[in-house]
């Protein structure tokens, strides 16, 4: 028992921190007594370096009082085109536009195409309702029913109408510079999806206005046209305080009209209207602010789209009665200073006091407690750095293709190399290991963000001497090299995620806060390089000292899985199933045990408890803290398994791109596997199959060990190609680790 003291207290070390993480609450609620109204302010295109930059007083005014953050505007791999960012901010589950009419609504009045709004609505929805039309609803419905996400548009305003609080929306940015109303209008026409935030099921805002009433003609202006300021106050007027609760939405349209005018002009003349939007922007906001009364309403100013050129992220500002200053955060990116689409519909419904769906993507916004100066500063910091970092991918990825290759090369023509040549062979593979920790490291160091030429020497030069050390110890103990340089690998990611991931943000193979898949935990290519290290330092350290490393071993794995799934640390449903299944198979190669089908059942049983173990363990979390994970406790608690069963099916389309795709891709996956079985793993402990011609392997694949690895890497591959969302690029990110070790395995004898 004695020898399984030191796993032991591992394994207690990483839950006493987990559990200490899970108790510190995020932040202070946005709304811990209701207001009565939500004015919702959208600037589409604005991020903070245009604040930064200067010349919108009331803006800056506004965020100096109100909690900040950057919103993370991106649906599924593409930034949000407006109507996305629309319809997701009205579902609280990231939605795509339809195809048909997909930014079209009309007042009651107008006429679309020459056909009366009424006619229209008669033969779409079968009645006629008081209010803005959006005549895409059904279309957007269905659109997202049969999406990657499961989208409901109009979720938020059935919300809000259930609760009997009033709905207006204020908004044109049509983009067209005329059309005779008797014909279908151009595409692109019309610019009003701005009305999907705060529709119903059937697409109607019941107040406010969208229509060209809104608008006047002015020449110097995109299309011709701007907003009207004194139409927009005498609409704004007709609405606000209305009803005792209402949530009214206005939007500076003349930046999206700007934004969609601008490919027409030269790069000076659309810096011009985009300047004189933002000013115009600047002063209703200004106007809008001066007009409703802070104790009682809560104001939230975001931009739905990030700006043009630059990473996707855009502005939010939120004031209310209990909120002024500090940083915004939510629970679906438990990361100071970020928020997504999705968070807003819960955060309106938070602030009025109304229950947020349990069935949606979205968590409110929380104030984190840990705000500092300079807020804005930092943020606009962070933008660049993602933005530098989604830069490096096209360079830096190339380049570990290209060191791969060259290894791969001079281990094949190893004995028709100069014998120099030969010799760099090892430094070269554990140089290769060292860019691993390199790239997280480096990413870390302001002096080499935005500056490329500096980031990639301050990677060689670390790569190089993380390499010649774990290269020394091998010289002096052959073998013991390898195994140093994957526990560096593996050591890095359970520390930088017990510490709250730092090291992960906008590093190479970490993620992207503009990308806005991860903002904590472990994202997937950091997965696929963790997960191989670590399956290959148990296979090692089994070859290299047998039953005695059997407790590390356990503790390695059980340390890996708890850091990939526990709620408060990694959060990874496919991280969980990936490794728990791959883990179980190669520990039970490693005790001598022939696999057969039955054992791969067990494996994936095994992975879907832990799951649902790490799912119930959320569930017991504050509600502020909870996670992804805990929605899948509720939707199996409450015997919804259609629920599981859509999200599963949409993780694999999100992976895959369609349900065709996916099913070509698991084929082509079986016979990868069937493949690397035959080839690969020969006549080791999954029973006798051809190994070639002369029926061995070699001897640096002999073994259980090899065996347990090779296996556990391409369970890996397969269930991480399938059950995470970022498809081929895990088993590629993998080959990262696992094609310098292969080479040094086959340089020497192994070690006995």
């Amino acid at each position: 028992m004695r020898r399984w003291l030191v796993p032991g207290l591992a394994v207690a070390l990483v839950l006493a921190v987990a559990l200490v993480d899970g108790t510190q609450a995020p932040g202070r609620s946005i709304a811990p007594e209701p207001v009565e109204r939500v004015l919702f302010v959208s600037l589409p295109g604005v991020g903070w370096a245009d604040v930064e930059a200067g010349d919108l007083p009331n803006l800056e005014a506004f965020a100096s009082e109100a909690a900040v953050g950057q919103l993370a505007t991106r649906v599924g791999r593409r930034g949000a085109s407006l109507t996305d960012a629309y319809l997701t901010l009205g579902a609280g589950t990231r939605s795509l536009a339809p195809d048909l009419d997909p930014a079209v609504a009309l007042d009651p009045e107008e006429s679309y195409g020459g056909v009366r709004t009424t006619d229209i609505l008669l033969r779409r929805i079968g009645r006629v309702p008081d209010g803005i039309a959006y005549l895409a609803a059904g279309a957007a419905r269905q659109r997202n029913l049969d999406g990657p996400f499961g989208g409901e548009p109009g979720r938020l305003g059935e919300a809000l109408e259930a609760a009997g609080v009033g709905r207006a929306v204020i908004a044109n940015a049509d983009a067209a510079e005329g059309f005779p109303s008797d014909e279908p209008p151009p595409e692109g026409a019309y610019g009003r999806a701005a009305a999907t935030v705060l529709m119903g099921r059937e697409g109607i805002v019941p107040g406010g206005a969208v229509g060209r009433g809104l608008l006047v003609d002015d020449p110097t202006a995109p299309f011709g046209r701007r907003l009207d300021p004194d139409a927009v106050q005498r609409a704004f007027e007709a609405v606000w305080g209305a009803e005792d609760r209402q949530v009214v939405l206005v939007e500076a349209s003349d930046l999206a009209r700007a934004s969609a005018y601008g490919p027409r002009a030269t790069p000076a003349q659309r810096r011009r209207l985009r300047a004189d939007a933002l000013d115009a922007a600047d002063r209703l906001l200004g106007d809008l602010v001066s007009q409703v009364d802070p104790a009682t309403t809560a104001v939230l100013v975001l931009s739905p789209v990030a700006p043009g050129g630059g990473p996707d992220l855009a502005l939010v500002a939120l004031r209310a009665p209990s909120v002024s200053g500090g940083v915004l955060r939510s629970a679906t990116t438990r990361r100071d200073g970020y928020v997504q689409l999705a968070d807003v519909a819960p955060t309106v419904l938070r602030l009025l006091g109304e229950e947020e769906p349990d069935d949606i993507e979205g968590r409110s916004f929380e104030v984190s407690a840990r705000a500092a100066a300079g807020r804005i500063g930092e943020l606009v910091d962070e933008a660049a750095a993602a933005d530098f970092r989604d830069s490096l991918m096209p360079v830096v990825v190339p380049g570990v293709v290209a060191v791969l290759a060259l290894l791969v090369a001079l281990r094949w023509w190893r004995d028709r190399l100069p014998v120099w040549a030969s010799r760099v062979l090892a430094p070269l593979a554990h140089a290769s290991l060292g860019v691993v920790p390199a790239t997280f490291l480096v990413a870390q160091v302001p002096a080499v963000v935005g500056r490329t030429g500096a980031y990639l020497g301050a990677v060689a030069a670390v790569a190089a001497t993380v390499g010649a050390a774990t290269w020394a110890v091998d010289r002096r103990r052959p073998g013991l090299g390898a195994i140093a340089a994957l526990a560096v690998i593996v050591g890095l990611f359970v520390v930088d995620v017990l510490a709250g991931a730092p090291l992960q943000v906008n590093a190479v193979f970490g993620y992207s806060v503009s990308v806005a898949g991860r903002f904590a935990g472990i994202g997937n290519l950091a997965f696929a390089l963790f997960a191989a290290a670590s399956v290959l330092l148990a296979a090692l350290a089994a070859d290299r000292w047998g039953a005695r490393a059997e407790p590390g071993i356990a503790a390695l794995l059980l340390v890996v899985v708890l850091v990939e799934g526990l709620p408060m640390l990694g959060a990874d449903v496919g991280g969980v199933v990936s490794t728990v299944t791959a883990f179980v198979l190669v520990a039970l190669v490693l005790r001598g045990v022939r696999l057969r089908l039955r054992h791969l059942l067990g494996a994936l049983g095994a992975a879907g408890a832990a799951v649902l173990v790490f799912a119930l363990v959320d569930s017991l979390r504050p509600p502020g803290e909870r996670t992804h994970l805990s929605r899948l406790a509720d939707h199996l608690g409450a015997g919804r398994l259609g629920s599981f069963a859509s999200t599963m099916t949409r993780r694999l389309q999100a992976s895959f791109g369609d349900a065709d795709a996916a099913a070509w891709l698991l084929v082509l996956g079986l016979v990868v596997v069937v493949a690397g079985y035959v080839v690969l793993v020969g006549r080791g402990h999954l029973g006798p199959v051809a190994a070639g011609a002369s029926g061995r392997r070699p001897a640096w694949l002999e073994g259980p060990a090899s065996t347990a690895a090779l296996v556990g890497l391409l369970v890996l591959a397969l269930v991480g190609l399938v059950a995470n969302d970022s498809s081929i690029a895990v088993p590629a990110t993998m080959l990262i680790v696992v094609a310098p070790i292969a080479v040094l395995r086959s340089q020497a004898p192994v070690p006995t």
